[in-house]
C-alpha cells in the first residue's frame, strides 16, 4: 500500500511541462483507463486501454509515459511512447484505444496517458499501475 501511494505521488511529475487544454468544444477527453492484468511476471505483457470522446473527431496521437518504483527508487521516463491514432481513430468522435506493452523490469510500473488532436489540443491525463514480479 505504501509503495502504491508513493508511486502515485511521485508520478505526478511524469509529464511535467505538458498541461491539458482547458475543457471546451473540440477538446478531447479520456476516461476509464484500465491496465490488465494488474500483476504480471517479468517478460509478460500488459494491455492498456482507455475510452475517448472528441467532438472534433480529429485525434492524431496518444502519449504513454511509463515510470516506476524498484527497490524504493522512483525512476521517471521522459520519453513517452507515442501511438499514432490518425490511421485508426481519426474521424471517430467516440471510441477506445488499446495498446500492449511487454514489461522487463521488476517493481511497480506507472503509466500516464493522454491524447492530442490535430489542433494540438491535449486531453486530461489518467494514471494506472501494474506490479511486475518474478516467478
Amino acid at each position: 500500500m505504501l509503495v502504491g501511494s508513493l508511486a502515485l505521488a511521485l508520478s505526478s511529475c511524469a509529464t511535467w511541462g505538458i498541461e491539458p487544454t482547458r475543457p471546451g468544444p473540440g477538446v478531447p477527453v479520456i476516461s476509464n483507463f484500465r491496465i490488465e492484468p494488474e500483476k504480471v511476471i517479468i517478460g509478460e505483457e500488459v494491455t492498456l486501454a482507455f475510452d475517448f470522446e472528441d467532438s472534433g473527431a480529429d485525434l492524431v496521437e496518444a502519449h504513454v509515459f511509463p515510470s516506476g518504483i524498484r527497490d524504493w527508487v522512483f525512476t521517471q521516463t521522459f520519453a513517452p511512447t507515442v501511438l499514432n491514432l490518425k490511421a485508426s481513430k481519426y474521424g471517430q468522435a467516440v471510441g477506445s484505444v488499446v495498446a500492449t506493452f511487454k514489461l522487463e523490469n521488476e517493481g511497480v510500473r506507472i503509466f500516464e496517458v493522454f491524447v492530442v488532436d490535430e489542433l494540438g489540443q491535449t486531453s486530461n491525463k489518467l494514471r494506472g499501475r501494474v506490479s511486475v514480479g518474478q516467478r
